[in-house]
C-alpha cells in the first residue's frame, strides 16, 4: 500500500475515530435494547434481513467483479442506441431506468448507472424469491430460498446484461400468482416481463401444464389465450416502435457442435447446473403437485434454447430457478420438519398430481 501522503493523515485519523465512535454508539444501543433483541420475532427478523443482505452482497459482488463488457452487449450502446443492438435491443425494462439516471445525474458513467439499476433488480429478485419461498418453508425460514438463489445464480455471471435478474423476478412472480390463483396478476407479470425478456413466453405453456385438470377448461383457455394475445401485441408494438436488426438467432448448429465436440464452455456451463438438477430430480417426487407440473418448464427451456440460445450459458435457465428452489424447500420441509413454519402449503399441497 505504501506510505500515506502527509496531507491525507488527518483525514485517515478522523475517519478512523469516526468509525470507532459509531461502533461504540452501536454497542451502547445494543446494551440499551438487549431485551428487545432477545424477543424471538426480533431475532427472526434480524436473521432474515441479514441473510437477504448477505445474498445481495454476494450477487452484487458477482455482477461487479465477475461480469464484463461483451462485444455483443455494450452497455453504453444499449443506453444510447438500443435499436442498433441485435437480439438484445428490445430488452429494455431495466435499461430505461439506467438511461433516466444517467440523464438526471450526468456525472455518473454509463456503467455506474447500469450497475445502480442492477442493484435494485437484485434486491427485487431476492424479495420476490423470499415471498415464493415462504409458500413452501414458512415465512420464518424463507431466507433458505434466498440463500439458494445466491448459490444458483453466482456461477451464471459472465457478461453485463440488463435482463438476467429480471428473468428471475418475473418468472418467480408469475409462478407465485399461479400458485395463489391470481390469474390477472399472472397476465400482468407476463406482459411486464415481456419488456425484460421475450422468453417469458415459456410461462404460458407452463401455466397450461400447471392448471390443466385443476381449473375449468374455460378458465385455462381464457387465461392462456388472453396472455398469449397480449404477449404478441406487445411484441408487435416493440417491432414497430423500436425495430432492431435481428430479434433472434438460430443456434442449432452451434449447439450441435458444442455437444458433439464436448466444448469446454459447454461442459463448464452445464456442470454449474447439472448437480443441482440431479438433486431436484431426486427430490421431485416429494415436492408439491404444483412444482411437479411446473418442472415441465426445464425441458421446454432446453428445447427452445437448443434452437435459439447457447446451451453453454447457465444464465439461460434462470427462469427455472424458482421451481428448483421450491423443490429444494419441499425436501427440506419433509426431511427437516423442524425447519418448516406453521403456514406452509395450501390447496396446492395435496396429494393429487
Amino acid at each position: 500500500m505504501g506510505p500515506s501522503p502527509e496531507r491525507s493523515i488527518p483525514k485517515i485519523v478522523a475517519g478512523f475515530l469516526g468509525l470507532l465512535t459509531f461502533m461504540i454508539a452501536g454497542l451502547f444501543l445494543l446494551a440499551q435494547f438487549w431485551e428487545q433483541f432477545q424477543k424471538p420475532e426480533v431475532r427472526r427478523l434480524i436473521c432474515s434481513l441479514s441473510a437477504a443482505a448477505g445474498v445481495f452482497i454476494l450477487l452484487f459482488k458477482g455482477e461487479i467483479q465477475y461480469s464484463a463488457q461483451a462485444p455483443w452487449y455494450d452497455v453504453k450502446t444499449m443506453m444510447t442506441n438500443p435499436g442498433s443492438v441485435p437480439v438484445f435491443g428490445q430488452r429494455l425494462l431495466f435499461i430505461w431506468p439506467a438511461m433516466l439516471l444517467k440523464h438526471l445525474v450526468p456525472r455518473v458513467t454509463y456503467i455506474q448507472a447500469f450497475l445502480a439499476v442492477q442493484a435494485v433488480a437484485i434486491a427485487l429478485s431476492i424479495y420476490v424469491v423470499g415471498e415464493w419461498s415462504a409458500l413452501f418453508i414458512g415465512r420464518e425460514m424463507k431466507f433458505l430460498g434466498q440463500l439458494l438463489l445466491g448459490v444458483f445464480l453466482f456461477p451464471t455471471f459472465r457478461y453485463y446484461n440488463g435482463h438476467d435478474f429480471g428473468v428471475v423476478i418475473f418468472y418467480t412472480a408469475g409462478l407465485l400468482f399461479l400458485y395463489k390463483k391470481q390469474y390477472w396478476m399472472f397476465g400482468l407479470a407476463v406482459c411486464v416481463g415481456m419488456l425484460n425478456h421475450q422468453n417469458i413466453l415459456l410461462l404460458i405453456p407452463t401455466a397450461i401444464a400447471i392448471l390443466w385438470g385443476r381449473e375449468t377448461r374455460s378458465t385455462v383457455l381464457w387465461l392462456v389465450g388472453l396472455t398469449a394475445a397480449a404477449y404478441f401485441v406487445i411484441q408487435f408494438i416493440l417491432n414497430t416502435a423500436m425495430p432492431i436488426p435481428q430479434t433472434h438467432e438460430i443456434k442449432v448448429w452451434w449447439n450441435m457442435r458444442q455437444i458433439v465436440e464436448l466444448q469446454q464452455t459447454l461442459m463448464f456451463g452445464q456442470l454449474a447446473l447439472l448437480a443441482w438438477y440431479a438433486f431436484g430430480l431426486a427430490a421431485l417426487s416429494g415436492a408439491e403437485p404444483f412444482l411437479k407440473r411446473a418442472a415441465i418448464l426445464l425441458p421446454i427451456q432446453y428445447g427452445v434454447y437448443f434452437l435459439f440460445g447457447q446451451l453453454n450459458e447457465a444464465r439461460l435457465f434462470n427462469g427455472f430457478v424458482p421451481v428448483l428452489i421450491g423443490v429444494f424447500l419441499c425436501y427440506f420441509r419433509t426431511h427437516f420438519p423442524v425447519w418448516a413454519g406453521p403456514s406452509t402449503g395450501s390447496e396446492n399441497s395435496g396429494n393429487a398430481a
